[in-house]
């Protein structure tokens, strides 16, 4: 019994000790196994792959549909920004839209914002869209906004223009002046419409034989003295090259001013001056008045010549940076407004643009000017005050090689000029009166009293006989040197491409209007013009058309978006 007991205390204590020895085995063995763990983690990185993977496809979704609505706006607001949109801003950017397939913006998301006379117009878009999450909702993101903005804005930059406008004697013909000016009224008004307050600056330039500066603006210039009664410059071939005008003191700087005379007509006193002298003929530079502007072109007449060359040349330097002292002084004295003070703007200046506006209705023709003899100093005639000037009868003429003069009213030669004191009766012929007094005229003095033609039919003719008066009149050789419009030593059209060619180098854009003009003129104006585009023809009334292409053309030169 002690034995039974014993044993199966024993086995007792066996079986236990070997359950314990057995757990201890598997705890060992659960604690060195890892195939369980890794297939759990292996489990976890799978699904975090899959949900990452489809986070970035949510998120490519979404950057496709940003990318898509924010071309659209950025279409949809240059289109309704444009000056020459004529449908409603808000249709036409909700209309892009629709195009795309996509939701359009809310009304009250579109704001359109323009100039008072449609100067200008700023379009500004927003769009927020939902899109709906595949992968990312299991993250708790069932959405995406995809938030699209843009803004387009179309606007007249800084504008300059030079208006060159011909005026001689054939714009008389076929009503040409007449349907002219309203047709530049309107293209001021236009302008003045369209470019924002204070940013447009314009000069008007008439020309035919000559153009006439104009007293205030001939102030600032170097120019000889012979005279003032009229404001023209000669200038030289070499000024051609160049839109600059010259300012430095000197007579090397010196322009020629040109003389006081009428060319054209046979009659005293002269009726029909190379320069002129009405006010409306004068320049009108930098001025921001469009009332101004308007007026004076409706005062406009027309005669002379034509020098498209003269006409453009100055109206390329009034666009040049070395005016810029003058606007700062006519600024100074009220002539011009302060925003203008940095014009005329630098030609690298993107915000500005620089144009030209010249119309003929012919093309080059004739230029006259006093050769150095007969500018200044005494001349040959001998006058007396108390005359009428028309009256060739109270003047006389010095012959040098007789040392004698030639009394016009009696038609003799006499050691003493007309103003002895000795009378001839003639009842009514009071102009063959001696009238006393006589004095040496200067050449200034004569021009003013007479025509050249005049000088030479009346007074060196009766004395010289026809020939010396042939050289005499304004056709002849010996008073007037002349430029001729298509023959050297100067050519006129030359010249004329020359100052083009010069503004065109320097970014000035040039529009050109042949106005029933005739071929040789159309050729010129083409040449002279930026491109062929930018050439017109007109007539009659047509030439409204004209100016309201280039006014258009104009607003699409400077835009900033």
């Amino acid at each position: 019994m002690k034995r039974l007991g014993k044993t199966k205390s024993g086995v007792v204590s066996f079986a236990v000790e070997a359950r314990r020895s057995g757990l201890a085995r598997t705890v060992s063995r659960f604690r060195k196994d890892e195939d369980g763990s890794l297939l759990i983690f292996g489990l976890f990185c799978f699904v975090m792959m899959l949900l990452l993977a489809g986070a970035a496809l949510d998120l490519m979704r979404f950057e496709e549909r940003r990318t898509k609505l924010q071309n659209t706006v950025d279409r949809a607001v240059l289109a309704a920004a444009d000056l020459n949109q004529t449908l409603d801003a808000k249709e036409v950017v909700k209309d892009y839209f629709l195009k795309a397939g996509l939701t359009p913006p809310d009304p009250s998301d579109i704001i359109v914002q323009s100039g008072t006379f449609n100067e200008w117009r700023t379009v500004t878009a927003n769009v927020n869209e939902e899109m709906p999450t595949w992968f990312m909702n299991m993250m708790g993101i069932p959405k995406l906004m995809t938030p699209a903005a843009g803004q387009a804005e179309e606007r007249i930059g800084q504008v300059e223009i030079s208006l060159v406008l011909d005026v001689s004697g054939s714009m008389n013909s076929n009503s040409r002046l007449t349907n002219l000016k309203p047709a530049a009224r309107d293209f001021i008004d236009t302008m003045f419409d369209s470019v924002e307050a204070g940013k447009l600056s314009m000069n008007i330039v008439t020309y035919s034989t000559q153009t006439s500066v104009g007293p205030t603006l001939a102030a600032y210039f170097n120019m000889s003295g012979e005279h003032t009664k009229s404001d023209c410059i000669e200038f030289n071939p070499s000024d051609y090259d160049t839109p600059a005008m010259r300012f430095t003191p000197g007579i090397a700087a010196q322009y020629q001013r040109n003389g006081h005379f009428d060319p054209f007509n046979t009659v005293a006193p002269p009726s029909l001056l190379n320069c002129p002298t009405e006010p409306e003929r004068d320049i009108v530079a930098f001025s921001g008045d469009r009332n101004a502007l308007k007026t004076y072109v409706s005062n406009l007449g027309a005669t002379g010549n034509t020098s498209i060359d003269v006409g453009v040349k100055w109206g390329a330097a009034l666009l040049d940076p070395s005016m810029g002292a003058v606007v700062d002084d006519y600024i100074l004295n009220g002539r011009s407004p302060s925003e203008f003070s940095e014009r005329p703007y630098g030609y690298g200046n993107r915000e500005a643009i620089k144009v030209i506006v010249v119309m003929t209705d012919g093309t080059n023709t004739t230029e006259y000017m006093l050769k150095p003899g007969y500018r200044t100093g005494n001349s040959i005639i001998m006058g007396n005050t108390s005359y009428a000037s028309n009256v060739a009868g109270g003047y006389s003429l010095w012959d040098a090689t007789r040392n004698q003069y030639y009394i016009v009213a009696r038609g003799i030669w006499r050691n003493e000029p007309w103003g002895d004191g000795t009378y001839r009766t003639c009842g009514t012929c009071s102009w063959q009166q001696d009238p006393g007094d006589s004095v040496p005229l200067t050449w200034q003095e004569v021009w003013d009293r007479m025509s050249i033609n005049f000088v030479a039919d009346r007074i060196i003719s009766p004395a010289w006989g026809s020939t010396v008066r042939n050289q005499w009149r304004a056709s002849g050789n010996t008073v007037v040197s002349r430029m001729s419009p298509t023959t050297t030593p100067v050519d006129k059209d030359d010249l004329t491409r020359n100052i083009c060619t010069a503004a065109k180098t320097q970014g000035v854009t040039i529009f050109a209007i042949g106005f029933e003009a005739p071929t040789a003129g159309v050729n010129l104006l083409r040449q002279c013009a930026s491109t062929p585009a930018n050439y017109y023809d007109a007539a009659g009334t047509n030439i409204s058309t004209a100016f309201s292409a280039i006014a258009s053309s104009i607003n699409k030169l400077r835009l900033t978006n």
